[in-house]
């Protein structure tokens, strides 16, 4: 069995949701038959950078698509120096049938200094055999000499549309419930734009007629109760409820956006808490794929700050 999220990895550029900049200069380079030397994805999670890397050499390698010429990493598996001395053998061997094997290092933000300094040398020096895909949830780690390398593209989260052709296609080819037509859109809301994650929920959700809705009330059931009791004050029963949230398979992203939606609505004229609240949203929004430690961790500590910003409001 194939998961679906595999199953429906795009094999062609056009099959891509979003990223339109990326597609128009995907189908020049595949027309003049060359690739960029490098090139670095940046976008939140589940919005298709690493989709984008496969479905590009696909079209690019046709027959001689192979794992032997496209190779893809996790560089926030090997973060050091060791990592990129590996890479630096394996990118001067030649690929089968091609003249240049890519490189796919994914989530390359989380390599160290060192492991980037050694990297742009690799970089310089195997641009005859070798062409680096990076992917990054946020660039501001990279390094600056790694970002001058590579030709850079953002991908967004998929709006309610591009996310309901989709997903329409996999109701289709899944044979899926009728009335689940119809929560494509609040689907795309509830993971923040993250086609990856709404195809793991379709998957993992009960084949009944009501087995989508359900999951959807079930997700938003928990914030709608952490944004009552950020009005009402209660800093427990907040934290308490976006770790319920987050252990539901919601990201910490989606679950920031989330409250923020239904906070604002249950403000009536409480502008200095909703300031208060702005000003811990606008610090965690940022660091959330970036903190190191785990889903409790950080809650803990926006509600913490939150309250700290509030009470200094009053």
């Amino acid at each position: 069995m194939i998961v679906w999220r595999e199953k429906y990895r795009p094999n062609k550029i056009d099959d891509l949701a979003g990223c339109k900049e990326f597609k128009e200069a995907a189908k020049s380079w595949l027309a003049k038959g060359s690739l960029p030397a490098n090139m670095l994805y940046v976008g939140p999670p589940g919005v298709g950078k690493t989709s984008a890397a496969y479905a590009l050499a696909k079209e690019m390698y046709g027959d001689y698509f192979d794992p032997s010429n496209f190779i893809v990493t996790n560089a926030s598996d090997e973060r050091g120096i060791d990592f990129v001395r590996e890479l630096k053998h394996m990118a001067k061997q030649k690929g089968i049938g091609v003249r240049r094997r890519i490189f796919v290092l994914d989530e390359a933000d989380s390599l160290t200094p060192a492991a980037q300094k050694a990297l742009r040398q690799v970089m310089e020096d195997s641009h005859r055999t070798a062409i680096f895909i990076l992917t990054a949830n946020d660039i501001s780690p990279i390094h600056s000499a790694i970002r001058d390398r590579c030709l850079t593209f953002r991908f967004k989260p998929l709006s309610d549309e591009e996310a309901r052709k989709k997903l329409l296609e996999i109701h289709t080819a899944e044979n899926l419930p009728i009335p689940w037509r119809e929560q494509y859109t609040m689907l795309n809301r509830l993971t923040n734009g993250s086609l990856r994650q709404s195809i793991d929920i379709l998957e993992g959700t009960p084949k009944t007629d009501e087995g989508l809705s359900q999951k959807l009330r079930r997700s938003t059931e928990s914030l709608n109760k952490a944004a009552l009791s950020f009005v009402g004050g209660d800093y427990q029963r907040l934290a308490e409820n976006m770790k319920t949230n987050l252990r539901e398979g919601n990201s910490r992203v989606a679950t920031l956006i989330g409250l923020r939606h239904r906070g604002r609505s249950l403000l009536e004229g409480g502008q200095d808490d909703w300031y208060a609240f702005m000003l811990t949203y606008g610090e965690f929004i940022l660091l959330a794929n970036l903190w190191p430690d785990d889903d409790d961790s950080f809650v803990d500590y926006f509600v913490a700050k939150l309250r700290k910003n509030k009470e200094e409001k009053i």
